[in-house]
Parts: structure tokens; C-alpha cells; sequence
């Protein structure tokens, strides 16, 4: 067993196609697939299931690419591991946040306008996907909204960034555009924009319409902030967001009113626990903390 032929089986995974994994890392189809066939060979088990227009983990290969993605991990640890000799000028950082983090980027940039050697990595996903990439070691940091039924104590290091609530937003030419406050319930009758499912919001905005007494009539769902807000205000529906990404969205085509019961949205850091954390992440996570940003 090869190390090139763990990384081919993770790449395989991730696009569940041989062309497109073979593009992304470089190497000919035909190359791929033998070292695939050959490590199915030494293992004695059949890792993909392979049709002529997908290809598709076996329950083995599930497993196998679990631990594969641990060994690349502890690998890319070990080199970051050895370059802390060399401080914080040199090092990489992968951050996981929710979409909704309007001012993330400038904070990572004056990060590095102290840190220029640092290699920093963003990916945008829902908070489910970067709880999943944060056990796996895909990513250091994730920054998302806690999902109310899990218990991220039980594994994570939590640090609150943002105490914030969701509000409902209309169209301008809403019946409601003029109130400054609402119960949740006089909605009920209203169609809803919801977060996609693969985000946390998505379960607070059901479980704060379910505690107004009324099951929401979901009429589409975005992962994207930004076009929930658009689609808002073509008068497609009303939508539940955070306070804080009403302002990042600068959008005056639609209006915000808040709730007379409070439903908090809150945002925190998290790492994982009992794992090694290089300096450069400690850094960051006490820079994001002291950040005057997140007041």
C-alpha cells in the first residue's frame, strides 16, 4: 500500500467519478484506475462499486476511506508539526464557517498581515458538513451555528463569537414591512424561504415555527444567505435569518422585523478535542476571540 494510492481512493470519494478525480490531481484515468484495481488486490476487497456513469464506495471502501483521510491527516500534521520550529512563519490553517460570516474575510486578512507566511484555507459549508469535516480532520476550525440536537460538548472545544437572533424579513410592500416587532405566529399563514438543511438554521427556524404553534409552508430552500434575501424580496416569501446577516447583506429591497420572543442564533469557534493543535491554529482562535469585529 501506497501513500499516492490513498490520496487516488479519497479524490475517487470526493467526486465519485474516475475522470473528474483523475483531472483534479493530475494524473490519466488509466493511471488511477490500475492503482485502484491494485490496492483492491492487496486488500482482498472491492472498495468502489463502478458504473459507466458513477462510481460509488462499497461498505469496505466507506470504511477504508476513513481511514485513509486519518493518515493523510496525520501526514499533513507531522509537516505542520515540523515547521513550527520555524514559529508562525510557516504553517497552514484549514477554516470551516457558515456562509452567513459576512466579516470573516477581513479578519483572516489582518490575521495575515501579521502572519504572511501562514497558509490560510476557507471552505464554506453548513454547519452539519463542517462538524463532519472537523472529526475528520479535513479542516482545524469550525465556525457555525450549534445544532440544537447535538451535544457538541461531548467533542468539541466551544467558544461563543456572536450572541445574535433570528428576525423575519419580508418584501417592502409586506403587510408586516411596517412593524417593528411581530409574534412569530401571526406568520403562519405566510410561504417560507428556509436555509438548506445541510445548515443548523434550518432546524432552529422549524423548531421556532413548531413553538408558534404552525408548520411552515416551506416553498424553497438556499444554502446561499444572499439569495434567500433576493428571492425575499421578488415577494416568493418571508424568511427567518440571523440579526447580524441582515446588516452584511445590505440589501434595501426587503424589511426586517424582530420577533417578541427572542430565538437566539448564536455563532462559536470550535476545535476538537483531546487533538494536537498547531501554534499557527492557537493563534488564529485567540485572534478571532480578542477580535473587535465580533462585538
Amino acid at each position: 500500500m501506497e501513500l499516492h494510492q490513498l490520496q487516488y481512493v479519497v479524490e475517487i470519494a470526493k467526486h465519485n467519478h474516475f475522470t473528474r478525480a483523475a483531472e483534479e490531481i493530475c494524473v490519466s484515468q488509466s493511471t488511477l484506475s490500475q492503482q485502484v484495481t491494485k490496492l483492491e488486490e492487496e486488500l482482498g476487497v472491492k472498495l468502489f462499486d463502478r458504473t459507466t456513469r458513477t462510481v460509488r464506495p462499497t461498505p469496505a471502501g466507506e470504511e477504508f476511506i476513513f481511514y485513509a483521510k486519518r493518515i493523510l491527516s496525520d501526514i499533513e500534521r507531522a509537516k505542520n508539526r515540523m515547521q513550527e520550529y520555524a514559529g508562525l512563519a510557516k504553517g497552514k490553517i484549514k477554516i470551516g464557517a457558515i456562509n452567513s460570516m459576512g466579516n470573516l474575510a477581513s479578519i483572516i486578512g489582518n490575521f495575515q498581515k501579521d502572519h504572511p507566511g501562514l497558509n490560510i484555507m476557507i471552505v464554506e459549508e453548513g454547519s452539519y458538513k463542517l462538524l463532519e469535516m472537523l472529526q475528520t480532520f479535513q479542516i482545524d476550525i469550525a465556525i457555525i451555528t450549534p445544532p440544537l440536537e447535538m451535544n457538541l460538548q461531548n467533542f468539541t472545544e466551544i467558544y461563543e463569537l456572536i450572541d445574535d437572533e433570528l428576525v423575519l424579513v419580508t418584501p417592502k410592500n409586506h403587510p408586516f414591512a411596517e412593524r417593528d416587532k411581530i409574534d412569530l405566529a401571526e406568520a403562519a399563514q405566510e410561504k417560507f424561504i428556509f436555509p438548506s438543511r445541510m445548515h443548523s438554521a434550518y432546524n432552529l427556524a422549524l423548531q421556532a415555527c413548531r413553538d408558534a404553534n404552525f408548520e411552515p409552508d416551506i416553498v424553497c430552500e438556499s444554502s446561499s444567505l444572499y439569495a434567500r434575501f433576493d428571492l425575499v424580496s421578488k415577494d416568493m416569501g418571508v424568511s427567518l435569518v440571523s440579526s447580524k446577516g441582515v446588516k452584511s447583506s445590505d440589501n434595501d429591497k426587503v424589511s426586517t422585523i424582530r420577533l417578541t420572543k427572542s430565538i437566539k442564533k448564536p455563532t462559536v469557534l470550535a476545535l476538537l478535542k483531546h487533538t494536537y493543535h498547531p501554534p499557527a491554529v492557537i493563534a488564529f482562535r485567540d485572534y478571532i476571540l480578542n477580535s473587535v469585529s465580533f462585538q
